[in-house]
């Protein structure tokens, strides 16, 4: 038993370390396989400042076609495009500006790329200006007279607004003509340009026009040319900050890897770690295994021979039980002396500590209950010596008094258990009761009893009289007395009850307590009208209804006898 314990608590402990390292591996695994996801998620997300670039891009080339378009068509439409484009630029400047790289080098890409937006729509509004100036007169004019009619009016619609813009927009150009001619000597905000300006700059425009035509020319493909540089700078400061940004996700890839690389080693030990120690479970099981089958054929032997044992003992006390019951008195002959009598014997194993005895002798009738020391095979042994003892006593020494027949009793069984080389102080209860048979003349029945520390009952009319026995037991006791004898007289129809310890001491009912003697005598009482087997019966049914699913503790004998 020591061994399989030990056994049991080295295989709990193999596989508590398996199950401690297979969750650590696992967890090691779920977090290193949760950081490259993360890692892969977060680079597979596309750098908000690169989409940003590349929208500038493409609002700028939007921006400088509208430019070329208008001077080609001279289409107000273009200019308005233009308008929205120059402002949706300067607005994702700001969003640029705000959403600077960390670092050093990106930054400086950034604000270099400020600057050369800022120097692209100056070069484009310088080509917008050299390239309407032959066809600007026209459309100079038809502002000037929008501007004169919508002078001190409200803008409320759209169209409205839009012509505002376009208004605006005039208003920039001349404010740049004046730059550029020295004219203005500070800088004016554009909302002080007033229409009468704008129709003095109209003459001076017309005035000029065949004038720079020539040079106009020579100032447009010098204008197209830096604007062609501005646009190769900006070009190369995002072609830059992309490769940049291409070179960290792939730094980061490589990192990912090696962390994957990393973890597969882990991965791999910890499998090799928990194959080793399944593969030592496996050995101690299958050499538990190996002793288990030995130990269980060793078990099924043991068993065997048990159970062969058992079964010898088991035979030898059947046969204990046909020897006692040989020795018991048959109850049909109490039956041929008592025709309204009773006997309820209930052992509590196969053979008992408890017994009933009865002999006639003349016309007198002896009957005893008799309980002796413990039971099972130990009381049936000590009954068989108690028994021998009643019956020496009124066949052999001829005996009829009941008292007498206690003391002689005692002194056999003493003598009995006092010849072996042990002390052995084992004895009985008894209550005897000696009955003659013919009735008094008065048609009272004379009875004697005697008893060892069990009382006797007679029922008498609805009452319950209890006749005390003596306080001493037959065998060893260190206060040994003379037995009493009692003589009494009973009416016809009295009911006397001879019995053991055993009902009253029987554990059940509601609260698994002692039936108690006050609960017999009240059982007694109850059924002492009804007929001597319906009063078996009836005593039998409660006490087994009392003790329901309990075990019983002790041997039953009850006797009971109408006179």
């Amino acid at each position: 038993m020591h061994q399989k314990n030990t056994f049991t608590k080295n295989v709990w402990v193999v596989l508590a370390v398996t199950f401690i390292l297979v969750s650590i591996s696992g967890f090691f695994v779920y977090n290193s396989l949760t950081n490259i996801i993360s890692d892969i998620t977060e680079e597979a997300q596309p750098d908000e400042t690169v989409i940003l670039m590349k929208e500038l891009i493409y609002d700028i080339s939007d921006a400088e076609k509208n430019v070329k378009s208008y001077s080609l068509t001279s289409n107000g439409e273009y200019l308005e495009n233009y308008n929205e484009k120059y402002n949706t630029v300067q607005d994702k400047l700001v969003e640029l500006e705000k959403s600077k790289l960390k670092d050093d080098k990106s930054k400086s890409d950034i604000d270099s790329l400020q600057s050369l937006i800022a120097l692209k729509f100056e070069l484009l509004e310088d080509l917008l200006i050299l390239n309407t100036q032959s066809r600007v007169s026209t459309v100079l004019d038809k502002v000037v007279d929008k501007i004169n009619t919508s002078e001190g009016k409200s803008l409320e619609t759209e169209e409205e607004l839009v012509d505002a813009e376009k208004e605006n927009f005039f208003k920039r150009l001349v404010n740049k003509r004046k730059e550029k001619a020295n004219e203005s000597t500070s800088n004016e905000p554009i909302e002080n340009i007033t229409s009468v300006d704008i129709q003095n700059e109209v003459k001076k425009i017309k005035q000029e026009e065949a004038m720079v035509d020539k040079s106009n020319r020579d100032a447009e493909l010098s204008l197209i040319e830096a604007d062609k540089k501005v646009m190769d700078e900006i070009l190369a400061i995002f072609n830059r900050m992309e490769l940049r940004e291409t070179l960290s996700m792939e730094e980061k890839l490589v990192l990912a890897n090696a962390q994957s690389s990393k973890t597969k080693s882990v991965i791999a030990i910890f499998c090799i770690l928990t194959c080793l120690l399944l593969f030592g479970a496996g050995l101690m099981v299958n050499k538990y295994v190996v002793k288990n089958d030995a130990f269980k054929k060793a078990l099924r032997q043991a068993k065997y021979e048990t159970d062969l044992k058992n079964q010898e003992i088991t035979d030898s006390i059947l046969y204990a039980q046909r020897i006692q019951e040989a020795i018991l008195p048959d109850k049909n002959k109490m039956k041929s002396y008592f025709k309204q009598s009773f006997i309820l014997y209930k052992p509590k194993d196969i053979v008992a500590g408890d017994f009933y005895w009865t002999v006639k002798i003349d016309d007198t009738v002896f009957f005893a209950v008799g309980d002796c020391t413990g039971h099972g095979v130990p009381g049936a042994m000590v009954s068989v010596v108690c028994n021998n003892a009643l019956n020496r006593s009124v066949r052999e020494f001829g005996l009829k008094k009941p008292s007498q027949i206690l003391e002689k009793c005692r002194d056999l069984v003493i003598e009995t258990f006092a010849t072996g080389n042990h002390n052995v102080s084992d004895g009985m209860d008894i209550a005897l009761v000696a009955m003659e048979q013919s009735p008094q003349q008065n048609g009272k029945v004379e009875i004697q009893y005697s008893g060892a520390n069990c009382p006797l009952y007679i029922v008498t009319n609805g009452s319950l009289q209890e006749v005390a026995p003596d306080k001493q037991p037959i065998g060893k006791y260190q206060f040994q007395e003379a037995f009493t004898n009692h003589n009494l007289l009973l009416d016809n129809d009295a009911v006397i009850y001879l019995f053991s310890d055993g009902l009253a001491d029987q554990f059940g009912g509601p609260k698994g307590k002692k039936f108690k003697y006050k609960a017999f005598q009240e059982l007694l009482l109850i059924n002492s009208k009804n007929e001597m087997q319906l009063q078996e019966r009836n005593i039998e049914f409660a006490f087994n209804s009392w003790r329901g699913d309990l075990e019983q503790v002790d041997d039953v004998c009850v006797i009971g006898v109408r006179v």
